[in-house]
């Protein structure tokens, strides 16, 4: 039985590593963050689908969801600019800044 070469196509490179939209690191995987939670989208009307997301890595997404409030997120933080110039957001991520990506950042 032959190899199965690169060219075939089944075998899809390796995606790069995406960037965090707060802190600037690069890792393989991101979530989506929605600028207006998903449950406060809903009562304005908002469908699903229509609701921005932005790139995070897992400890800045961890870190506004323990920090913050869905109604804070959707009425005041609902814009990357408007989060990055919270004063405790930008403590934190000048401190996850210096974490590696293998260090499991736990949030309280």
């Amino acid at each position: 039985m032959a190899r199965k070469r690169a060219e075939d196509s089944w075998y899809a490179p390796p995606k790069p590593p995406e960037t965090c939209v707060l802190c600037g690191r690069e890792a393989p995987t991101m979530t989506d963050h929605h600028l207006i939670p998903k449950s406060q989208g809903r009562r304005q009307g908002v469908k699903l689908g229509e609701i921005p997301t932005v790139k995070m890595c897992a400890a800045c997404q961890g870190y506004l969801s323990k920090t913050f409030s869905n109604s804070e997120l959707a009425n005041e933080l609902n814009t990357v600019e408007a989060i990055l110039a919270r004063e405790e957001v930008q403590k934190f991520v000048a401190w996850v800044r210096k974490q590696p990506l293998t260090k499991g950042v736990r949030v309280h």
